[in-house]
């Protein structure tokens, strides 16, 4: 029986590697959760691109928006396991399930990751004129000031959730004002209605390179190379202040390993590709090399990072 079982593994191994090796032979279709436009739209179709060009395939951009990203990665979970479908997979990804309480799928279960294109972790600006200098200055400040007020681009974004955390861990009174954009947000702060915006690096590093923003802290564990100068969060001693932004590749679960690898093998050339990883580090963009099991490590370590911000923000999804 051990001697079937071995020759059984063996031969589910083999032929694996050479549905691997055979992958694509059709179109593929990689589910965008989000409207045409987007940020994450504009990274999947340019990733497409890329990916279509070395497999000499059709890379087909499905976009599914719909419930704060739940529609589009719903159907993605439902997909044959062959490779053909992937979701561009966005921090909504790890905080939606922490939100929604009766989701289809399961991120941890459903999913796997084959890999991590890029991150962009969040900084924390005041406007250029404040005296604040780092995030001590800034508690100090708003407890001196209670009702201080803090941007974010909705209900449940990452500036929101990482805002609402810092509020409830240092016990500030701070008042939360949601925006339909970015470019709102950044009107606000350049003008001083609001106090602080602890933003995506790729909406923030254009006003603080223009001398409009002032950057007190990168909420990272390492520091950013287009802001070297800035200390981190944890540099600062608030080691539980740490968040980012990011884009991933998902597959559904059962997805052969072979195929996996092969497409974080492929995704890993494009990422490192100086025509498409130059312009993204110009919008602040980090890259993490990774296999795929390292890619999974990843977004678990992420869905842990962020349920205790969901909890602290008291976001309810909005049927409730």
């Amino acid at each position: 029986m051990r001697i079937l079982l071995a020759l059984l593994g063996l031969f589910v191994s083999l032929q694996s590697a050479a549905w691997a090796q055979d992958f694509p032979s059709k179109n593929v279709t990689i589910v965008v959760p989000f409207a045409p436009g987007g940020a994450s739209d504009i990274m999947a179709r340019a990733v497409g691109q890329k990916l279509s060009e070395k497999w000499k395939q059709p890379v087909i951009i499905d976009n599914r928006p719909g419930a704060s990203t739940t529609t589009g990665t719903a159907h993605a979970a439902t997909q044959p396991p062959d490779g053909y479908t992937m979701l561009l997979a966005p921090l909504p990804f790890v905080i939606m399930p922490n939100v929604y309480k009766n989701l289809k799928y399961d991120v941890l279960k459903d999913f796997r990751a084959a890999s991590v294109i890029a991150y962009y972790p969040l900084v924390t600006v005041v406007n250029a004129a404040s005296p604040i200098k780092d995030l001590k200055g800034l508690f100090d400040h708003i407890r001196a000031n209670p009702g201080a007020a803090y941007a974010s681009v909705g209900p449940g974004s990452s500036p929101h959730l990482l805002s609402a955390f810092m509020s409830k861990e240092e016990n500030l009174n701070t008042v939360h004002v949601p925006y339909r954009s970015g470019g709102q947000v950044m009107a606000d702060l350049i003008t001083g209605r609001v106090l602080f915006y602890s933003g995506p690096s790729t909406e923030v590093l254009p006003q603080i390179q223009s001398g409009k923003l002032k950057p007190i802290a990168v909420l990272s564990e390492t520091r950013m190379k287009q802001l070297s100068n800035v200390p981190t969060s944890v540099e600062q001693g608030f080691k539980k202040f740490v968040g980012s932004s990011w884009s991933s590749i998902q597959v559904p679960a059962k997805t052969p390993q072979a195929v996996i690898d092969k497409i974080n093998a492929d995704v890993g050339a494009v990422v490192k590709d100086p025509s498409f990883r130059d312009k993204l580090e110009e919008q602040g963009a980090q890259f993490l090399s990774v296999t795929a099991p390292q890619a999974q490590e990843f977004i678990v370590k992420e869905s842990k990072l962020w349920e205790p911000m969901v909890k602290a923000s008291g976001i309810e999804p909005p049927n409730n």
